[in-house]
């Protein structure tokens, strides 16, 4: 991104079909856009979502966007009706985001995408996924988080829950591996 940070994204479109897929890219280009403007997650959403309310399509995305800034270690994430991030660091911490989020992109104009920031102080991962991952028929979404929130065996437990679904909904994992502070003793950048 322009100030040196760097922006992750993830995101899940209504349907499957060719229209859809191209949607998804078109998402894609308007988050990268408004990126080079401005670097604040909840601002990113909120104009990619006024874009894409005036392009009057009939689709709609959830999304996640998040900036990690490397010098101040700081990372800060707004979602836009999408599945919650999964927080696990070395020491056996786990916790599942429940930071407040907005609608889907593409619903309305003029929404606001609140933000949450945390410093990333200890070695750990922070995992994105779609719902296709923790989530099917007879299989609640409350479940599939809770089984993924192991620290022990985070990669593994994600694997695991996407077989237990049930379905073949898009899946997406994105994980996000941090060092502790590079000054301190074991950590690393």
């Amino acid at each position: 991104m322009p100030d040196g940070s760097v922006g992750f994204a993830i995101g899940d479109v209504q349907g499957h079909d060719v229209e859809a897929a191209a949607f998804m890219g078109q998402v894609r280009i308007c988050l990268r856009a408004v990126a080079t403007a401005t670097t604040d997650p909840a601002e990113v959403l909120r104009r990619t979502n006024d874009l894409l309310v005036a392009m009057a399509t009939e689709l709609f995305v959830t999304c996640s966007f998040l900036r990690f800034d490397p010098v101040t270690r700081e990372l800060c994430d707004a979602r836009a009706g999408h599945v919650p991030a999964v927080w696990a660091t070395s020491d056996g911490r786990c916790e599942i985001v429940l930071s407040e989020g907005g609608l889907p992109l593409g619903i309305h104009a003029g929404e606001r995408y609140p933000s949450s920031r945390r410093l990333l102080t200890d070695a750990g991962a922070f995992v994105l996924l779609t719902d296709g991952v923790v989530e099917g028929p007879g299989y609640p979404i409350e479940d599939g988080l809770k089984t993924v929130a192991d620290p022990d065996e985070l990669a593994t437990q994600v694997i695991k829950v996407a077989d237990n679904t049930g379905h073949n909904d898009d899946a997406v994992v994105l994980v996000l591996r941090y060092g502790g502070h590079a000054d301190e003793p074991g950590g690393s950048r």
